[in-house]
């Protein structure tokens, strides 16, 4: 039997896990009971609903009364960064652990993701995802993506989802946590992680694992993708240096998402009015489809022959809703093309002199 490893064990660092939900009658009874089973107990295990419509409320609430670790915060519905914030600002944790209303953490995840802490210097550590559907090809894709992205990552990154995640609470504190004006999950753990990465160690656990069930519908998977890039732009005007590469993002993304765009006017050189040009459309898509191969060998090699063919034509779709997303992004904030100043300990330490 294993042994449940407290908070003595610890040294004194209490630990609060924190999910934001919306709308998580099918699962978050599977999250609450899969943090009940934790090797190591969370100190505080706090839900904040994100002003649900369905069950949600009424089941946390039957844990909550059965199991006391468990609390219960309302929200009016405001976006997920928001309902974090209100988590982590309701606990007095040392460690915010992260996570979300879909996803079942393994019985380890929270002893191997707060291990990293054990160094000062560390900030922030995350995980990684299982595929809980994996009856569904599109998301045994994303989850073999996912994996394929990570790799050769060991050590330190500089980027993470908060489906995974953990942060010291006087980090959060420091930085102010969570920007608001994400109204939906997508760019908000994106911006908060450069943040801190810029600052702090930021850790890869690979053993720290959660189950996820990720989206089975292709147009659904699209909306998300389209949604993603257009936030993204917000964040890269916030971090106009990381427009280049960080530790989680495919070098081709963006140059495939450039191509799709390219050639959206370029097919027009398809008509015989422009019998010399056809190059140009034909390059254009040769491109996309190179690219997309450069996954496949990591897909076949999983044994997985159905997802290694079916991620060359996702891919392809996937490019055009980046760029689709990337430019209704471009047209509402705007893009910076040159970094910003990063501003130095000392210039940090002034402000703080002067602000007080």
């Amino acid at each position: 039997m294993k042994k449940n490893r407290g908070l003595c064990e610890r040294g004194g660092m209490r630990v609060a896990v924190i999910a934001a939900v919306y709308n998580e009658e099918n699962n978050i009874s599977l999250l609450l009971n899969s943090l009940l089973r934790q090797t190591r107990m969370p100190d505080e295990i706090i839900v904040v609903d994100d002003g649900s419509t369905d069950r949600t409320a009424e089941i946390i609430k039957g844990f909550s009364q059965q199991h006391p670790v468990i609390r219960y915060l309302y929200q009016e519905n405001r976006g997920p960064a928001t309902a974090r914030n209100k988590a982590w600002r309701n606990t007095h944790a040392d460690l915010c652990l992260f996570t979300d209303g879909d996803c079942v953490p393994d019985e380890e995840w929270v002893e191997s993701l707060i291990e990293p802490f054990k160094e000062e210097e560390v900030g922030a550590a995350g995980g990684t995802y299982r595929t809980q559907n994996s009856e569904s090809v599109l998301a045994r894709f994303i989850g073999y993506e996912i994996a394929w992205r990570y790799r050769n990552v060991k050590g330190e990154i500089d980027v993470h989802g908060s489906y995974n995640l953990a942060i010291r609470r006087r980090i959060l504190e420091e930085l102010g946590g969570y920007k608001e004006k994400y109204r939906v999950p997508s760019g908000e753990d994106w911006d908060l992680t450069y943040r801190i990465s810029s600052r702090y160690k930021m850790k890869y656990v690979p053993q720290a694992v959660v189950g996820h069930y990720h989206p089975d519908n292709f147009a659904h998977y699209m909306r998300i993708q389209f949604r993603r890039a257009y936030d993204r732009v917000m964040v890269y005007n916030d971090h106009p240096g990381k427009l280049s590469r960080d530790t989680y993002t495919n070098r081709w993304n963006k140059y495939q998402a450039l191509a799709a765009g390219a050639l959206i006017p370029a097919a027009l050189f398809l008509l015989p009015l422009f019998p010399g040009c056809r190059i140009i459309p034909l390059g254009l898509f040769a491109f996309l489809f190179a690219t997309a191969w450069i996954p496949f060998p990591y897909y076949f090699k999983e044994a997985d022959v159905p997802v290694a063919f079916y991620s060359i034509g996702l891919q392809i779709v996937r490019s055009f809703a980046w760029f689709l997303g990337a430019l209704a992004g471009y047209l509402r904030f705007g893009l910076k093309l040159k970094p910003a100043h990063e501003k130095s300990d000392e210039e940090r330490k002034l402000e703080s002199v002067l602000a007080a």
